[in-house]
């Protein structure tokens, strides 16, 4: 009797969704929508004392920021974005940055002067945005016989060299040649300058405007009115992309299904007889020749739902009779694996895609929890277990 290489198999209970939900991906010029308006905390709007210089942004028709989302700007096709802001892409496709976690291998260098213990000595190298400290340890001959982590500090990412100076191991101005390599960070999600909190969020005249901020509920920032020419917008196609910087987890899921269903192509062709065949003398048919093709893709999700207008379960079903569907993208986890608590892409199998809602239904009743069965089709698949699209 054949076994499996494992006596367990995967029961789905290593599964998980994550999503970006419609209208977290906008475009907008890159010099009219920046500071038009104050938008103060109560959700009201004043014009600023000098124009173009609010905090307000002002989004396109269908987006649908919340308060608490962290997003992204990116300038494209020539576009200028206002000063007051740095310029990002999504950490989904960032290379890590973040606190040194862990400390590759290590050049001794020599002639740090006599053996000693310096801890908290604060690392050169690199482009941080706070610095790393580190406890070492050198030896009599003057090189570096140990090296650890005092604290990560923020913005590195993995093989970044550093150093520290000479005089804070005990130097005396011929020491040289120490050199330890980055070997692995944490990522602090929306600490760097290249991604914000909305903080305030509001409509007028049907257009959501939103402001923004480095630190989760701090104070918005005001816009410096410099963005496109300084005076316009740049000529199209320049243009800033505002996009949800992350994946978020939707915690209430009980199921999910996708299908996956290729067209097939008749590739048939006439019978091509060589001279001399005996074709007459086959005893099979001849057979349809078929290739496949363009491929179409549909599922459903099924989520519980409570009163919480916060959880993205809730948010994931109003997505649902949004006029827009644009930036909705889902990550089907068929299996979730994790490295230090966070979710690790490498080692998981997910399908990625881009997709429309193209549905819910639900039943209430006092016997059971509420609970949305939601379908959706593939608009693009970016992603499936490894294969990019």
């Amino acid at each position: 009797m054949s076994t499996l290489c494992s006596d367990s198999v995967l029961t789905g209970q290593e599964g998980t969704i994550t999503f970006k939900p419609p209208g977290t991906s906008v475009c907008v010029r890159d010099h009219e929508p920046f500071g038009e308006f104050d938008i103060a905390a109560d959700g009201t709007f004043s014009t600023p004392g000098t124009a173009g210089k609010g905090n307000s942004i002002k989004l396109e028709c269908g987006a649908k920021f919340l308060v608490g989302d962290i997003i992204t700007f990116e300038e494209e096709d020539g576009g200028n974005l206002d000063s007051a802001l740095a310029p990002g892409v999504p950490f989904a496709l960032t290379p890590a940055v973040g606190a040194v976690t862990e400390l590759g291998s290590f050049v001794a260098g020599s002639g740090y002067g006599t053996s000693g213990t310096y801890n908290g000595v604060t690392a050169t190298g690199g482009s941080p945005t706070t610095a790393a400290t580190l406890n070492i340890t050198t030896n009599a001959g003057g090189g570096v016989d140990s090296v650890a982590i005092a604290t990560g500090g923020e913005g590195y990412v993995d093989t970044d060299q550093l150093s520290v100076a000479e005089s804070d191991i005990g130097g005396s101005g011929s020491g040289t040649g120490f050199t330890v390599e980055v070997e692995s960070v944490y990522v602090q999600q929306a600490k760097s300058g290249a991604s914000y909190y909305v903080v305030r969020a509001a409509t007028k005249d049907g257009i959501q405007y939103i402001a923004v901020s480095l630190a989760e509920n701090g104070t918005p920032i005001q816009m410096a009115g410099d963005g496109g020419t300084g005076t316009a917008d740049k000529a199209l196609p320049a243009h800033i992309n505002i996009t949800l910087a992350d994946f978020l987890s939707v915690c209430g899921v009980r199921s999910f299904d996708i299908s996956i269903e290729r067209d097939e192509l008749d590739v048939t062709t006439l019978p091509c007889h060589e001279d001399g065949a005996d074709d007459d003398c086959l005893e099979l048919a001849a057979f349809r020749a078929t290739q496949a093709g363009y491929a179409t893709a549909t599922g459903t999700m099924e989520v519980y739902f409570t009163c919480d207008q916060t959880n993205i379960a809730n948010r994931l079903l109003g997505s649902s009779v949004l006029k827009s569907q644009q930036g909705a993208r889902v990550r089907l986890y068929v299996c979730a694996k994790y490295d230090d608590g966070k979710l690790s892409d490498t080692d998981s199998l997910y399908v990625d895609a881009d997709i429309s809602i193209t549905g819910m239904s639900f039943s209430v009743n006092p016997d059971d929890p509420t609970t949305a069965e939601l379908s959706f089709s593939v608009r693009k698949m970016n992603s499936v277990f490894g294969l990019s699209g």
